[in-house]
């Protein structure tokens, strides 16, 4: 290695240095956890773990009632996972040597070529979607998996010998901080509520409202224009109107509520109504705390809303609030008609993700054992139509039995129940999870394992060569 080179990663392969990032993390996460306290955890998750920078308030350490001011400025998860791994890199490059050479070189690099290209085969392929088809085939893919990484196994054991173990545990070590990598930037997990003999062609985030102007005079189609929650409360901040040549109007957001509460003014006459158009007229929103990530919140989700303004060339149609409380049943949200705009109704609803292809509920069923809450039978039968790639089945998914098509793993997750308790229920709500790196965290668990037992192994013979010498 060139001097030059060796003098740079020499501070950057340091011991020390690993030492320290991992302190830094096991804070981050010790901090990230308390401060569920206060926030959800997908607040948490984006600004703890999947930032460059964080602000950590002294107060989620300390009793709430305390009031403490101040915080400690600290480094985001991506800046510590980057410095981890340029960390374990910079150690190779100085202190792990080829223990190959000439021809035995490049068979061995030949070989670990070779493995390479049939785990990417197998994780980009439909053989690993196949068998992970149950949670119960899990171990089965593992299993396959040793004998797909048998090639690879091989050729760095024929480059490194006998630090081959350590160099495949580090691998691992590396592809586990690519997963969160690949999940982060490319993940996404939505939702399909869909009543039974119900179709519908999208999936929404319950994470993240939008906020919908459509036009529902065409008799086949909606024409729709959905404006992102992030463009909502950036508008809400700068005061800046949001247009579009398909809008009847321009829109300025006076207020945005991340998390709110409703109540009727007919209920409440000392309330004042929050708008002055629209259901508004009858309402009172106020602002509440943003749902925690433990406990009996977990399992809800925030209700933001939303106080805007619609105008045209100096016209005024009025003031008027959106939100998700407003529902004519669940996950079906009312619209409100503005006046002066005769087609048009605007909507706040969690945000949504067109598909391709159409999913009908021909029957839900959610059965228990007798006396139980244990769910015996928690199932949907669907018809599954995409036009695109002349698609049209009929598919049983049930718990732990996922449907996986196009590169998204469908989930029985909930239902839509009856509307009073005695009632039966009256549809299904399927998990909708994209994530290309789904794979990645077996193959890393996987070569971590050959790892550890090549390394147990080579140790044990030469512990026990000495031992009879």
């Amino acid at each position: 290695m060139p001097p030059t080179l060796k003098k740079i990663l020499s501070p950057l392969a340091s011991l020390k240095l690993t030492v320290v990032l991992m302190a830094m993390a096991i804070f981050l996460i010790f901090a990230g956890t308390w401060a569920q306290i206060d926030h959800g955890i997908w607040t948490v998750l984006e600004q703890y773990f999947r930032s460059h920078y964080v602000w950590i308030p002294l107060q989620i350490f300390l009793p709430r009632d305390w009031q403490v001011g101040g915080g400690i400025p600290f480094p985001g998860g991506y800046v510590i996972g980057l410095g981890l791994l340029i960390n374990l890199l910079a150690a190779h490059g100085l202190r792990f040597k080829i223990g190959a050479k000439g021809t035995a070189l490049l068979g061995g690099l030949a070989v670990v070529a070779g493995g390479l290209g049939l785990i990417i085969w197998f994780h980009l392929g439909d053989g690993a979607g196949q068998l992970a088809v149950s949670y119960e085939k899990v171990f089965v893919l593992l299993g396959i998996g040793m004998l797909i990484y048998a090639p690879l196994t091989a050729g760095v054991a024929m480059v490194f010998r006998k630090r081959c173990g350590i160099i495949l545990i580090h691998a691992a070590i590396i592809l586990l901080l690519t997963s969160e990598s690949v999940t982060a930037l490319f993940a996404l997990e939505t939702q399909m509520p869909i009543y039974e003999g119900q179709s519908i062609n999208w999936a929404h985030d319950i994470r993240e409202v939008e906020m919908a102007v459509i036009d529902h005079s065409h008799p086949e189609y909606d024409q729709v224009v959905a404006i992102d929650q992030a463009i909502l409360q950036k508008a809400a901040k700068t005061g800046d109107l949001i247009t579009h040549p398909q809008l009847p109007f321009s829109i300025k957001v006076e207020q945005f509520i991340p998390n709110s509460h409703v109540v009727s003014v007919t209920q409440n006459p000392s309330l004042l109504p929050t708008t002055t158009h629209g259901v508004g007229r009858h309402l009172h929103f106020t602002e509440v705390a943003e749902l925690a990530g433990v406990g009996t919140d977990a399992e809800r989700v925030d209700m933001p809303a939303a106080i805007v303004r619609l105008q045209q060339e100096g016209r005024d149609f009025g003031q008027y609030v959106i939100s998700l409380h407003l529902q004519n049943d669940q996950f079906v949200f009312t619209g409100q008609q503005v006046e002066g705009a005769k087609t048009h109704q605007i909507y706040m609803r969690f945000r949504r993700y067109p598909r391709s292809y159409t999913i009908t509920l021909e029957k839900f069923s959610h059965d228990l054992y007798p006396g139980t809450d244990t769910p015996k039978n928690f199932s949907s039968d669907i018809h599954l139509k995409d036009p695109a790639t002349n698609e049209d089945r009929k598919i049983h998914i049930k718990m732990n039995h996922p449907l996986r098509y196009q590169g998204e793993t469908f989930f029985q997750s909930g239902w839509i129940p009856g509307r009073d308790p005695n009632a039966p229920d009256r549809g299904t709500v399927l998990m909708v999870v994209r994530n290309p790196g789904w794979t990645i965290p077996y193959i890393a668990c996987t070569i971590g394992a050959i790892g550890l037992i090549c390394h147990f192994v080579l140790h044990l013979g030469a512990f026990l060569r000495r031992q009879l010498a």
